[in-house]
């Protein structure tokens, strides 16, 4: 009886590789594939050489692919402490400033402490407290929308603006405090949080030239921190006082920070730390999926009206998740899902060793033909349970999946279907632009140009 022949890592397909440079020079200029697009250059890539494949980046061997089926294999085998690639800058930066951390640069023991800190933010009960304040500001974005569009209804560059209802939106649950745009502070954090996106993606994927001096990217990760951090401090105070003086009363007005500051497991410095984290985290990715989600609501007149018609039946939210839903399938804020492995794992026929980083492109396979039918087309219908098409449930993941699954995924679903429901009951939304719009990375995926919206009053 044959054995299955299990293949070695240095067996994968690859591209030509150069001396020193392994495949960086793929993306440097000059280059076949731009850095920005990387989406796209991985999709070119398993087009030559198949969906799984070897790149030697930075004098490390990684492992790409675009099958959904190791996408699962990756995710099943990755333990309770999940290992990611590091954000070295930003890790240093934290440490050496504010004395912690946080969830997203670490790894290991110190990453679940952290984790465990953020944990309440999907459990439902907790998020049930802020849904009144979630439709005071989806209410107060509406007027915003009136007051800003002009006499057609035209609102430039909708993503700006809904990073503003993105800042209150997330205010309201951390640090618990709303912002609005009276307070003067807007503009500040809409320029931090870019920055911020900005310097960890050159910190990323940059030499490590921020450990000799302070690179662009560097300076980045410390205004934004800055300003954000100079924000927050003060409130952080006065919570930690009530916290001190009337426990109750926080707990009822506000759960998650209650739960925060009631960790035991967490310095002051740490629930600092994790208050920024979950404030920034709010901003960036909630304003790119509104902005595309009316985009292709504007597009589709069809799907826009049975979206309205939904809101007359007791399961009203149900059609907006799924739009919500088709929206980061085809225009996912995450790129990539990547991981060191805990073991030696079989991918594809192929022996991958312990601590190799493997990246799962859902943002490949959630546009494949291979997953979903009609994959370039806008069809929330395909998310309802009562669909007839079945899809890989690994093929589109834009929270990711088990122990680091993005945490605000539940608070973030909620928070934009509120404002939906709210611009569909006093708007139609049109657009004169029917091109697609394209995702490039700044960290996350973003529009690569100004997607402008009509908004008509009904």
């Amino acid at each position: 009886m044959n054995k299955l022949r299990i293949n070695r890592i240095t067996d994968l397909p690859s591209p030509r590789s150069l001396p020193l440079l392994g495949h960086t020079y793929l993306f440097l200029p000059g280059g076949p594939y731009k850095a920005e697009q990387l989406t796209e250059a991985v999709s070119d890539l398993t087009k030559q050489f198949g969906p799984i494949l070897r790149l030697n980046l930075g004098g490390a061997n990684m492992v790409i692919t675009t099958d959904a089926d190791h996408t699962e294999t990756l995710f099943r085998n990755e333990g309770l402490r999940p290992v990611r690639p590091p954000f070295p800058a930003l890790y240093h930066y934290r440490k050496r400033t504010f004395n912690s951390v946080g969830v997203v640069p670490g790894n290991g023991e110190e990453w679940h402490k952290f984790r465990a800190g953020v944990n309440p933010l999907l459990k439902t009960g907790l998020l049930n407290a802020y849904q009144r304040q979630q439709e005071n500001v989806a209410e107060a974005f509406v007027k915003y929308v009136k007051s800003r569009s002009d006499e057609d209804g035209l609102l430039l560059d909708t993503y700006e603006h809904l990073m503003s209802f993105a800042i209150e939106g997330i205010s309201v649950v951390c640090p618990g405090r709303r912002f609005s745009g009276s307070d003067g502070e807007f503009e500040d954090i809409k320029m931090a949080s870019k920055m911020f996106m900005d310097g960890l993606y050159k910190t990323l994927v940059g030499p490590p030239l921020w450990k000799l001096y302070d690179t662009e990217g560097y300076k980045q990760l410390k205004s934004s921190h800055r300003i954000i951090y100079k924000m927050l401090r003060e409130h952080l105070k006065d919570l930690r006082s009530k916290y001190d003086t009337n426990p109750s009363d926080l707990k009822d007005s506000n759960p998650f920070m209650y739960t925060l500051l009631d960790n035991k497991s967490l310095s002051e410095d740490d629930c600092n730390m994790l208050a920024l984290e979950i404030f920034f985290g709010g901003i960036d990715t909630t304003a790119t999926t509104l902005t595309l989600t009316l985009n292709y609501l504007a597009q589709n007149k069809d799907i826009q009206n049975k979206a309205k018609r939904y809101l007359a039946l007791d399961d009203g939210d149900s059609y907006l998740k799924a739009c919500i839903k088709e929206t980061l399938r085809l225009s996912p804020t995450a790129g990539a899902n990547s991981r060191f492995l805990a073991r030696d794992t079989v991918l594809g026929g192929y022996l991958i060793p312990k601590n190799t980083l493997v990246s799962a492109f859902s943002s490949v396979t959630s546009t494949s033909r291979e997953y979903f039918e009609s994959p370039d087309r806008y069809h929330p219908d395909r998310w309802l349970r009562n669909s007839k098409e079945s899809f890989h449930k690994f093929a589109s993941l834009p929270f990711g999946y088990g122990p680091r699954m993005c945490p605000g995924k539940r608070l973030v679903m909620n928070e934009m279907v509120v404002l939906l429901k709210e611009i569909l009951r006093n708007f139609e939304l049109s657009t004169d632009d029917t091109s697609p719009v394209r995702m490039v990375y700044r960290m996350n995926r973003v529009p690569e140009k100004a997607v402008n919206i009509k908004f008509k009053c009904l």
